[in-house]
């Protein structure tokens, strides 16, 4: 079974990359040598395929990357690496986007969002993906304030053998009203989820939901692959959206 880097390849490969062309086909049809998109990721410092491979395909270039690392050794590296790119942290992205105020505010909105909290060397802890589900709605919250009319969004997370509150995330949406907003509505799901399907299914679905909320439409695939740590699997779920 593969390592965490070696599925993040993989997921490159198979989901982020060929998402990533088509959503610029459709944003800038007219640019054809570089499309210039502007890129949120979050990454790693011992691996940062996607910002290389997007690169290579023409899609975007340092000087329209933002990054942003969990820690600060791997955030002087990546200002090493990845100059003139700039490089935002160190902290938790979910920590900081729920927080008083937002460093990145002022750089929205982006073509390319990857939220890849698999690359931040996740607590495990219960509530954890509860919380990223939350700062996943503030992210996208923030693209629709800023005028955003279409973008590639990439989410991947780790499951492991912690289950999943529903229910939390339903009362955490559902607490930030939009006009002609009904809620996630609680009984979709069990109220504790389980199983790693379960968990993945019911991921997509909110975020799907969460989408709608703020007027996005869009669709969304699911990658899910198991890691060579026992329980842990890594869950990718990558789609555009269009304003509506």
């Amino acid at each position: 079974m593969p390592r965490i880097s070696e599925i993040k390849t993989q997921l490159i490969n198979n989901s982020w990359l060929p998402n990533v062309k088509v959503g610029g086909e459709i944003l800038y049809p007219k640019l054809r040598k570089n499309k210039k998109m502007k890129l949120l990721t979050l990454t790693d410092d011992t691996n940062f395929q996607e910002i290389t491979i997007f690169e290579q395909n023409n899609l975007t270039s340092k000087d329209y990357i933002i990054v942003w690392t969990h820690s600060h050794i791997k955030k002087l590296r990546l200002e090493t690496e990845l100059s003139p790119a700039k490089v935002f942290g160190p902290a938790r992205y979910e920590d900081s986007i729920l927080g008083p105020s937002f460093s990145l505010d002022n750089h929205f909105p982006f073509d390319i969002i990857n939220l890849d909290f698999s690359s931040q060397n996740p607590d495990l802890e219960s509530g954890r993906i509860e919380k990223e589900i939350q700062c996943l709605e503030k992210t996208i919250m923030l693209q629709m304030v800023h005028g955003n009319k279409g973008f590639i969004l990439m989410y991947t997370t780790l499951l492991n053998s912690n289950n999943l509150d529903y229910i939390n995330m339903v009362n955490t949406s559902n607490a930030i009203h939009m006009p002609g907003w009904s809620g996630l509505n609680p009984n979709d799901f069990s109220a504790s989820i389980t199983d790693h399907m379960g968990k993945s299914r019911c991921l997509e679905n909110v975020l799907n939901k969460i989408c709608s909320k703020y007027n996005y439409n869009g669709q969304f695939k699911t990658e899910y692959c198991r890691t060579n740590e026992t329980r842990k699997y890594v869950c990718s779920i990558v789609g555009f959206l269009t304003a509506r």
